[in-house]
């Protein structure tokens, strides 16, 4: 195969940006240079095409701590290098053993959050609009063997991307079809100086004993070992991008979101497809998580086994990472642990004219009194959004209080039921009946359920001189 040239390089780059429409003409570039020959070829092939297409490139450099000496050479060489391509240079000194200690993470995982934060900072800065990454093909190929060996779905099979956006900012990797080999050729035949990492050879590191063992030694059962996993980080990365925008579409349809909480229909989930049915439970997940928390296919398999096999009316699963899976009758709902038991609430009802707000319940009851002769003529009726009751009747002070163990209300048919079993047999999701406010008088007579059920005591006759009437007012929500 022959090897790239300068002009290869050029044109390269140019046959990419129109396919992707990355980095438009005038633009500032941010260009992460590590002073390696990846980096530094990447550095001179946007310099020789910045005329082209109007460019501002901004050279940034990170010092990650690790080799205090071999890193501060380095730092003054890619300095150096700017400063003879006329490109304004910017440098970040870090502790990423400081960093790795704080945190617990591993060297190289510590190095990229610290280096990606710096460069769109720097990006910010400058009002940069693309970030220039040097990863080329062999850094894919150990990303997509190293990811396999870990354990990955498609998602990861995916590897690196030529082109995303993150935080309005364009990310791209214009080497990404080239091979390593040929940076250093087009490096050596231009007579670009570069710096070799000593840290690169170190076996601690996972990605280098993938580099230095694991892909020479499967290459002895395919000589074109390297490529074949970038082909099908390539494949895979569009059937990924497809399937998400499915799930997206998805999850436009069925789920509801509401103050951190996301449900939907189980009937409906059933009916979809498995690989979508696993993606939309790990898309929620993610919208629940923390940036550094993550969610493995154990997991997910779990949740959507429970969903599709389970008969029963409820059930919880503690999925771990404080998120709590449950269902409802068929409504299945994830949430934070935290945020599954409301408090216990107690108010006192005024009684005068007064608007309560029931905590959590994204509901309010509206209190006002009326004179016999005033009153509506709908007071007789029964209705279970609002009540009428014969003040003279009351026990007062009322409130209104979430249930307690035991509570039973009187019919006005005659008897008495549990309140328990009065939310079993209207189906009240169970996460839903501590949030219920229920209307009690002085003596814990329980007078109304808003919005489920009238209790006998206090109707409204027609010589009742003064009327107590309650209503609730339910938000969109």
């Amino acid at each position: 195969m022959r090897s790239q040239t300068w002009h290869d390089m050029l044109e390269h780059v140019r046959e990419l940006r129109r396919e992707w429409g990355f980095a438009a003409e005038g633009c500032t570039i941010v260009v992460a240079v590590s002073g390696g020959p990846d980096s530094i070829a990447l550095l001179h092939v946007l310099h020789a095409l910045s005329g082209e297409y109007n460019w501002t490139l901004i050279c940034a450099h990170m010092n990650h701590g690790f080799r205090p000496e071999e890193s501060a050479e380095e730092a003054e060489f890619v300095r150096g290098i700017a400063a003879e391509l006329d490109i304004r240079f910017e440098l970040a000194s870090v502790d990423t053993p400081a960093h790795m200690e704080r945190t617990g993470q591993g060297a190289q995982e510590a190095a990229r959050e610290l280096r990606y934060d710096f460069l769109q900072r720097t990006a910010q800065r400058y009002g940069a609009t693309t970030l220039a990454l040097a990863h080329h093909m062999d850094d894919q190929a150990e990303t997509v063997l190293m990811r396999i060996l870990r354990g990955t779905g498609t998602e990861g099979l995916g590897g690196m991307k030529i082109y995303r956006v993150e935080k309005n900012l364009e990310l791209i990797r214009p080497f990404l079809r080239i091979y390593k080999a040929d940076l250093v050729h087009v490096c050596q035949q231009g007579g670009l100086a570069y710096r070799l990492d000593s840290s690169n050879r170190q076996r601690k590191y996972t990605r280098n004993r993938i580099r230095l063992d694991a892909l020479p030694f499967l290459e002895q059962f395919n000589g074109q070992l390297v490529p074949t996993l970038a082909r099908l980080a390539e494949i895979a990365g569009t059937e990924n991008d497809y399937i998400q925008q499915q799930t997206e579409a998805l999850y436009a349809k069925l789920v509801k979101e509401k103050a951190g909480s996301f449900s939907f229909s189980a009937a409906s989930f059933c009916t979809v497809p498995v690989a979508l049915q696993r993606r939309l439970i790990k898309l929620i997940l993610n919208y629940l998580s923390s940036a550094n928390e993550t969610f493995d296919f154990n997991k997910i398999e779990i949740i959507r086994c429970q969903i599709e096999r389970s008969d029963l009316a409820s059930w919880s699963l503690d999925v771990g990472s404080r998120v709590i899976c449950f269902k409802e009758y068929d409504e299945i709902r994830l949430i934070r642990a935290s945020e599954q038991k409301a408090e216990p609430f107690c108010i006192p009802v005024q009684h005068a004219n007064a608007v309560i707000s029931i905590p959590d319940a994204s509901m309010q009851v509206e209190v006002s009194m009326q004179a016999g002769k005033d009153r509506s003529p709908d007071a007789l009726r029964l209705s279970s959004d609002e009540a009428f009751f014969d003040a003279d009747e009351l026990d007062f002070p009322l409130y209104l209080r979430s249930r307690r163990p035991g509570d039973i209300i009187t019919l006005i048919g005659g008897g008495t039921k549990k309140v328990k079993n009065l939310f079993i047999d209207a189906k009240i999701p169970l996460s839903q009946r501590d949030r219920m406010p229920l209307l009690v008088d002085a003596s814990g007579r329980i007078l109304w359920i808003p919005g489920l059920r009238r209790a006998r005591e206090a109707l409204v006759r027609s010589e009742s001189d003064r009327c107590l009437y309650m209503k609730i007012v339910k938000s969109e929500d």
